[in-house]
Protein backbone atom coordinates (compact mmCIF):
# COMPACT_ATOMS: atom_id res chain seq x y z
CA UNK A 1 0.00 0.00 0.00
CA UNK A 2 3.05 2.58 0.69
CA UNK A 3 4.73 1.73 -2.55
CA UNK A 4 1.27 2.49 -3.94
CA UNK A 5 0.76 5.60 -2.35
CA UNK A 6 4.16 6.20 -3.03
CA UNK A 7 3.80 5.98 -6.63
CA UNK A 8 0.07 8.31 -7.05
CA UNK A 9 2.81 11.00 -5.43
CA UNK A 10 5.43 10.84 -7.39
CA UNK A 11 3.07 10.94 -10.21
CA UNK A 12 1.23 13.96 -9.13
CA UNK A 13 4.21 15.60 -8.45
CA UNK A 14 5.41 15.26 -11.89
CA UNK A 15 2.25 16.34 -13.02
CA UNK A 16 2.33 19.76 -11.75
CA UNK A 17 6.10 20.20 -12.65
CA UNK A 18 5.05 19.67 -16.36
CA UNK A 19 2.10 21.85 -15.92
CA UNK A 20 4.48 24.60 -14.29
CA UNK A 21 7.45 24.12 -16.77
CA UNK A 22 5.04 24.56 -19.91
CA UNK A 23 4.74 28.19 -19.63
CA UNK A 24 8.39 28.54 -19.08
CA UNK A 25 9.28 26.45 -21.88
CA UNK A 26 6.94 28.76 -24.43
CA UNK A 27 8.46 32.09 -22.65
CA UNK A 28 12.23 30.71 -23.36
CA UNK A 29 10.88 29.95 -27.25
CA UNK A 30 9.41 32.77 -27.17
CA UNK A 31 12.36 34.82 -26.27
CA UNK A 32 14.98 32.86 -28.46
CA UNK A 33 12.69 33.86 -31.62
CA UNK A 34 12.98 37.34 -30.69
CA UNK A 35 16.81 37.39 -30.14
CA UNK A 36 17.49 35.66 -33.55
CA UNK A 37 14.99 38.19 -34.95
CA UNK A 38 17.27 41.07 -33.22
CA UNK A 39 20.43 39.39 -34.99
CA UNK A 40 18.78 39.18 -38.25
CA UNK A 41 17.51 42.58 -38.04
CA UNK A 42 20.92 43.99 -36.94
CA UNK A 43 23.10 41.79 -39.54
CA UNK A 44 21.03 43.69 -42.00
CA UNK A 45 21.27 46.91 -40.84
CA UNK A 46 25.22 46.41 -40.68
CA UNK A 47 25.20 45.28 -44.42
CA UNK A 48 22.96 48.41 -45.33
CA UNK A 49 24.96 50.42 -43.43
CA UNK A 50 28.26 48.74 -45.27
CA UNK A 51 26.66 48.86 -48.80
CA UNK A 52 25.97 52.55 -48.28
CA UNK A 53 29.89 53.77 -47.10
CA UNK A 54 31.01 51.28 -49.97
CA UNK A 55 29.37 52.89 -52.92
CA UNK A 56 29.51 56.29 -51.24
CA UNK A 57 28.33 59.37 -52.78
CA UNK A 58 27.16 57.28 -55.98
CA UNK A 59 24.79 55.32 -53.95
CA UNK A 60 23.78 58.61 -52.00
CA UNK A 61 23.32 60.99 -55.32
CA UNK A 62 21.55 58.02 -56.85
CA UNK A 63 19.00 58.10 -54.08
CA UNK A 64 18.84 61.91 -53.95
CA UNK A 65 17.81 61.69 -57.40
CA UNK A 66 15.29 59.10 -57.06
CA UNK A 67 13.50 60.58 -54.10
CA UNK A 68 13.41 64.53 -56.27
CA UNK A 69 11.84 62.46 -59.38
CA UNK A 70 9.20 60.70 -56.34
CA UNK A 71 8.73 64.40 -55.47
CA UNK A 72 8.01 65.58 -58.65
CA UNK A 73 10.99 67.59 -59.16
CA UNK A 74 13.97 66.75 -62.02
CA UNK A 75 16.46 64.77 -60.23
CA UNK A 76 18.79 65.63 -63.22
CA UNK A 77 21.37 67.15 -60.66
CA UNK A 78 21.36 64.38 -58.42
CA UNK A 79 21.97 61.67 -61.81
CA UNK A 80 24.73 64.26 -62.80
CA UNK A 81 26.39 63.38 -59.50
CA UNK A 82 25.93 60.02 -59.28
CA UNK A 83 27.71 59.76 -63.05
CA UNK A 84 30.35 62.00 -61.60
CA UNK A 85 30.93 60.37 -58.37
CA UNK A 86 31.19 57.34 -60.15
CA UNK A 87 33.67 58.22 -62.47
CA UNK A 88 35.75 59.52 -59.85
CA UNK A 89 35.61 56.08 -57.73
CA UNK A 90 36.39 54.05 -61.27
CA UNK A 91 39.57 56.59 -61.70
CA UNK A 92 40.46 55.71 -57.55
CA UNK A 93 39.97 51.95 -58.90
CA UNK A 94 42.10 52.38 -61.18
CA UNK A 95 45.23 53.38 -59.64
CA UNK A 96 48.05 51.11 -58.09
CA UNK A 97 47.21 50.92 -54.25
CA UNK A 98 49.35 49.61 -52.09
CA UNK A 99 50.58 49.88 -48.85
CA UNK A 100 53.16 52.05 -49.54
CA UNK A 101 50.58 54.87 -50.90
CA UNK A 102 48.26 54.02 -48.14
CA UNK A 103 48.75 57.85 -46.38
CA UNK A 104 47.79 59.06 -50.15
CA UNK A 105 44.54 58.86 -49.66
CA UNK A 106 42.83 55.43 -51.61
CA UNK A 107 39.09 56.82 -50.72
CA UNK A 108 39.29 59.86 -52.79
CA UNK A 109 36.24 58.94 -54.90
CA UNK A 110 33.78 58.80 -52.38
CA UNK A 111 34.12 62.35 -51.19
Amino acid sequence: MNEELALNMTNHTNSHIATIAKPVAKRKSRGQGMTEYIIILGLIAIAAIAAFSFFGQTVRSQVAGMAKEVGGESGKEGITAAQAASGKALTNAQKNMNMSTYTEGGNDGAK
